[in-house]
């Protein structure tokens, strides 16, 4: 699907990934709706749309409460007349060991990153399969393809983005509505808050491998709204441990704990040596 004269929506779009894909759309030539809580945030990336000479509308809502969300999906539909793009990039991330976690945390993920992609979803997609056309691209992560130590939560919440985005692409692709999922790996964002995640926890690979910038996530987006590919994981090396984690999870557990300083020291002195 063209961008150029499209409409979209975006959750999450006050900060981090979800501001970052709502003014790459609008670079791309795209009116925007923009969603999240913090009003005074979304007024500012609005301010930022503007300047990129496309229309911006500020549409506050808690992407957990589905009465809230029912009305923002009216007002966007109101202000912007029908939807092409619907990106799903709200959400957040409690990382912790299961014992430690709380009931009311690993709700609060369901809540964000499942229940409220679900209900954006369940509002804009009627319109698309009405025209026959559109895109819905969710935003899940590498934990939405595989579980590891310290993300049961999170994981539970981003391997249900992950099998709803399936199943909907299986679903609807034969009426003109492609469903896109994406699993970027670790992104330089806030995200990596001490206080939400126990980083001595978290594998060395995890913890130690450069971070992806939130506008790598929005170029992403962009291919697979071009493209209407379903499925895109990166970087390169996520793509890989993914497919060998489906194999054989035992392998993976060899390259997140065990394999990771030998395979980095090679790394190094090959680029070194070259």
């Amino acid at each position: 699907m063209r961008i150029k004269g499209s409409t979209a929506v975006v959750t999450g779009a006050s900060r981090g990934i979800g501001r970052a894909i709502a003014l790459d759309l609008a670079r791309g030539g795209a009116d925007v709706a923009l969603v999240a809580r913090s009003e005074d945030r979304l007024r500012e990336v609005a301010e930022r749309v503007a300047e990129l000479g496309r229309r911006a509308h500020v549409v506050p809502c808690d992407v957990t409460d589905p009465d809230a969300v029912a009305r923002a999906a009216a007002r966007a539909l109101a202000a912007l007349g029908e939807i092409h793009i619907s990106v799903n990039a709200a959400g957040i991330g409690v990382w912790k060991p299961f014992h430690e976690i709380t009931t009311d945390e690993h709700e609060a993920m369901m809540a964000t990153n499942y229940w409220g992609t679900f209900w954006w979803i369940r509002h804009l997609l009627p319109g698309m399969v009405e025209r026959g056309s559109g895109v819905v691209v969710n935003i899940s992560s590498g934990a939405g393809k595989f579980g590891f130590g310290v993300t049961s939560g999170y994981s539970a919440s981003k391997f249900a983005v992950t099998g709803l985005s399936e199943a909907l692409y299986r679903e609807y692709r034969k009426r003109g509505v492609r469903v896109c999922c994406l699993h970027p790996g670790s992104v330089q964002t806030d995200f990596w808050d001490p206080a939400t995640i126990q980083l001595s926890e978290v594998p060395p690979i995890v913890r130690f491998s450069p971070k992806l910038s939130t506008a790598a996530v929005a170029r992403n987006v962009r291919l697979v709204i071009w493209t209407g590919i379903p499925v895109r994981t990166f970087p390169v090396f996520l793509a890989l441990l993914v497919r060998i984690n489906a194999v054989w999870i035992r392998a993976s557990d060899l390259v997140l704990w065990k394999w990771f300083v030998p395979v980095l020291a090679a790394a190094l002195l090959l680029r070194v040596l070259t």
